[in-house]
């Protein structure tokens, strides 16, 4: 069974919030040569991959301004050619493109859940 899709919208705003802290005030060069970091880095876009994939279809439909084929195409990279996985693209992803889908979601979380099923995840003390 499917999760409802405002739960796959919370697991991409949690995740680009985990990038965000783990990134925190880094350099590209303090990035990369931390492999800790470029691997918790990884592993959470492949979690926004892997959220936009199970989107309803419905969903992405209806907010075709995101790029969603392009976020699953990505973890298609990460978890099955990862040797193609370019360092600078993935700061590129860090200082460009984040910021922007963390908004998008939280707009359309907002609209789409209008009984207050929206939580703010760094707000969740879990």
């Amino acid at each position: 069974m499917k999760q409802q899709f405002n739960l796959y919208l919370k697991d991409i705003i949690e995740a680009i919030e985990r990038v965000q802290e783990y990134v925190g005030s880094k350099d590209i060069e303090e990035f990369i040569k931390e492999k800790i970091t470029v691997d918790a880095v990884l592993r959470n876009l492949e979690i926004i991959g892997e959220a936009a994939t199970q989107l309803q279809q419905e969903i992405k439909d209806k907010y075709s301004d995101i790029p969603w084929r392009e976020i699953q195409d990505f973890r298609i990279v990460v978890a099955h050619h990862y040797w193609k996985v370019n360092q600078v693209r993935i700061w590129d992803i860090i200082e460009h493109k984040l910021k922007p889908l963390k908004e998008q979601v939280m707009q359309i979380l907002e609209k789409e859940t209008p009984d207050g099923d929206f939580i703010h995840l760094s707000d969740n003390p879990l």
